[in-house]
């Protein structure tokens, strides 16, 4: 069982991966399938990630959508043939967002965290 500390770092670690995707612009996630399926599985993973961390540690950040996160990783997954490109976009433009709350959330865990991957949705 991971820790909820390295949690943190591999969703730091996929937003980062999401800002070099994303360092071309609209055009490679609508034009470049490479980009759009890099971007897609990164965000499965992310999604994936969010729901093993406790609802605890996710409530000290409101502000972000955490539920539709979660939701986004389905929707990626199970109905890859209706995901709406925008949807995307507007999930790579909210990355400063993201980035900034894992990183508050990572700093405010105690050094021996134990982790808990037992979240529940």
């Amino acid at each position: 069982m991971k820790l909820t500390r390295e949690y943190l770092q591999d969703i730091l670690t996929y937003i980062g991966h999401l800002e070099t995707f994303a360092a071309d612009g609209r055009d490679a996630l609508y034009g470049d399938v490479r980009t759009r399926l890099a971007v897609q599985r990164s965000y499965e993973i992310i999604g994936e990630i969010v729901k093993r961390l406790p609802d605890e540690l996710l409530a000290q950040q409101p502000h972000i959508q955490w539920r539709q996160i979660k939701g986004f990783r389905d929707v990626l997954i199970h109905q890859y043939d209706a995901v709406d490109l925008e949807i995307v976009a507007q999930a790579l433009a909210d990355l400063p967002n993201l980035r900034a709350a894992v990183t508050v959330m990572l700093a405010s865990l105690p050094e021996d965290d134990e982790g808990d991957d037992d979240a529940e949705d």
